[in-house]
């Protein structure tokens, strides 16, 4: 009598990626490797604040700015604002002093690098005006 059955499997696609195997809630620089690209420009849908957990048994509340995706629905992954530079750049790009004043504005979120690392931050600069 076998009292280990064998293990439940089932085959992954070989041409998926690696960083699908972890998926984030948030936009990160990797998305943007990926894709192979630099920047990405966004029209901002709404900003929210959301509880997340940066080191084990910590909590904390962050803003993250969701944005309009192609079919016209919002994107399911967020940009985390994680710095003050971030939010300095949305005033500069939007010349928003409020987050109503945010919402429809056009954002450029661009790599970047920290400490060695490839890092997401918003432009400070606004994006080019869209041609009609």
């Amino acid at each position: 009598m076998n009292t280990n059955p064998e293990p439940k499997t089932r085959s992954l696609d070989e041409s998926r990626s690696l960083d699908s195997l972890f998926p984030s809630r948030f936009l990160k620089a990797d998305h943007l490797i990926a894709w192979k690209i630099t920047d990405l420009t966004v029209t901002i849908a709404k900003l929210v604040e959301e509880e997340v957990q940066p080191r084990p048994n910590q909590m904390e509340w962050k803003t993250v700015i969701y944005f309009h995706a192609r079919d016209n629905g919002i994107h399911p992954q967020g940009y985390l604002l994680s710095a003050k530079i971030d939010k300095d750049a949305l005033k500069s790009a939007t010349g928003a002093q409020t987050i109503a004043q945010l919402i429809g504005s056009r954002i450029i979120i661009q790599l970047d690098t920290f400490r060695g690392k490839a890092v997401l931050r918003i432009r400070p600069t606004p994006p080019p005006e869209e041609e009609k």
